[in-house]
């Protein structure tokens, strides 16, 4: 049986497009990335060091280097961005529009949303943190040995 090719727009209307970007609640998003939507996840590398999306395939591009890295990323792909609350996720969507892309979303909430829901996650738990945000505290160690190193 052949595999029916992704493809957001063929959705287009029945989700919510916020500013012109398409926008996936958690549970949408992990959706399309089991049917062969790739995550590109923006957050910097102390915000991954803790957890990570546990989902078939994830591109990791810090938001401090999307505007020079981002043309590596696929046109042929539905894209899904996300970040640790949905911020910067608005931003690259806009870049990538820019750039041509057209089958891109952004997941709504970010990592925030994603964990709350109970979807999967790697952990660290060396790299677990405490407090009210610990989305946003930098931890001291170097490195995250969830992450697999790209070329």
């Amino acid at each position: 049986m052949e595999k029916k090719k992704l493809d957001f727009s063929a959705i287009e209307g029945t989700l919510p497009r916020i500013e012109g970007i398409l926008n996936l609640t958690p549970q949408e998003a992990f959706h399309y990335l089991q049917e062969g939507a790739m995550l590109v996840d923006l957050r910097e590398n102390y915000e991954t060091n803790f957890r990570v999306f546990d989902v078939p395939e994830v591109l990791y591009i810090p938001w401090s280097q999307f505007a020079s890295k981002c043309q590596v990323l696929p046109k042929d792909r539905p894209l899904i961005l996300a970040d640790a609350s949905g911020i910067y996720a608005r931003e690259a969507a806009r870049i990538l529009s820019r750039e041509g892309y057209v089958n891109i979303a952004k997941l709504s909430g970010g990592m925030i949303d994603w964990h709350a829901e109970g979807l999967p996650v790697l952990k660290d738990a060396e790299f677990e943190l405490g407090g009210q945000c610990a989305c946003k505290i930098k931890t001291r160690h170097g490195g995250n040995p969830l992450i697999k190193k790209q070329s």
